[in-house]
């Protein structure tokens, strides 16, 4: 067996991270690696990682709240201040010590996606200004030939390759993290309601996913997905 398939059989989305915080340096460490190894499209990123540490413990309180699942969780999305008010007692009442005793069952429908309370929460968000100071500087760009491909790709009315670069960015980081016996868990189910606002979460920035990073609670109950993987070749269709 390879050690990269190694890698990637060791990396597992999970619910639920430990306290023990990694250290900043370590995180540093591996968004420096994935940012010089992760390619990209004619050498432009379209897209913006920012990085909340454990000091953010407040913010990401709010996330978690609006990361609520289940049958229960449409009641809230643009809920009014009365709806808001009574998920976060029920987002404090699931996470509570009492409720992990009972192994997390859901309350009034709902649960929640804990993934974006890790010590280091990850946002992908969509970078439009995305001709950096160094390409612009540069006797390539001067020349002229880089410009073209700028403007081009700038007149795109509707260019998703902020999501496509975002994604192999997140998995690389995944893969590095799994590599530093670090776990990496990616979250999109989320929304935004003016009552919870955060700077995590804006209405004025396109969010791609979220990927939080820490180690992982084992004291914490996993559930395994019953839908499980399509078969092989329902997927790749050799022509």
């Amino acid at each position: 067996m390879s050690y990269l398939i190694d890698i990637m059989k060791t990396r597992h989305n999970i619910q639920f991270f430990s306290d023990k915080i990694p250290n900043k340096d370590l995180i540093d460490d591996i968004l420096k690696k994935a940012h010089l190894l992760v390619p990209h499209k004619n050498n432009f990123w379209y897209y913006r990682v920012k990085v909340y540490g454990p000091e953010h413990k407040e913010e990401k309180r709010l996330i978690g709240m609006a990361s609520v699942g289940g049958e229960g969780k449409d009641k809230f999305r643009g809920g009014d201040e009365e709806d808001i008010k009574r998920l976060g007692e029920i987002y404090d009442e699931w996470s509570s010590k009492e409720n992990k005793k009972k192994g997390y069952p859901k309350i009034e429908g709902c649960n929640f996606n804990m993934q974006v309370t890790a010590p280091y929460l990850l946002v992908y968000t969509h970078q439009k200004e995305y001709l950096s100071k160094k390409q612009e500087n540069s006797s390539y760009f001067k020349s002229g030939k880089q410009k073209e491909i700028f403007k081009n790709q700038f007149n795109k009315k509707q260019n998703l390759d902020w999501i496509i670069q975002a994604s192999m960015h997140g998995i690389s980081t995944a893969y590095i993290c799994a590599e530093n016996k670090l776990y990496a868990s990616f979250c999109r189910c989320y929304f935004y309601n003016h009552l919870i606002h955060t700077d995590i979460l804006r209405p004025d920035e396109q969010t791609a996913f979220m990927l939080g990073i820490g180690y992982r609670d084992v004291d914490k109950p996993y559930f395994q997905s019953l839908v499980g993987k399509p078969e092989y070749d329902e997927i790749v269709e050799w022509k």
